[in-house]
């Protein structure tokens, strides 16, 4: 029976664990050698904390309805 992980993560609203989950199997995955488990839960969190903040960053500025970005060449 294979669990995914990566799924059980999006279904807890947990993105950025679930990105950083992908790229450690692809990482150590294949390797015989076991990582400690603070290791690889640091470095999860530290990818949600990191997801989080572009998320309500990115959420902010749609809510502050700045207008269009403008260079310097478009203003008068």
């Amino acid at each position: 029976m294979s669990i995914d992980r990566s799924v059980q993560l999006k279904t807890l609203h947990l993105y950025g664990m679930a990105a950083a989950w992908g790229e450690w199997q692809a990482e150590y995955g294949s390797q015989q050698k076991p990582v400690m488990p603070e290791v690889w839960l640091d470095r999860l969190i530290k990818a949600e904390q990191a997801d989080r903040q572009a998320r309500s960053l990115n959420y902010q500025l749609k809510a502050a309805r700045f207008p269009i970005h403008r260079d310097l060449l478009q203003i008068d």
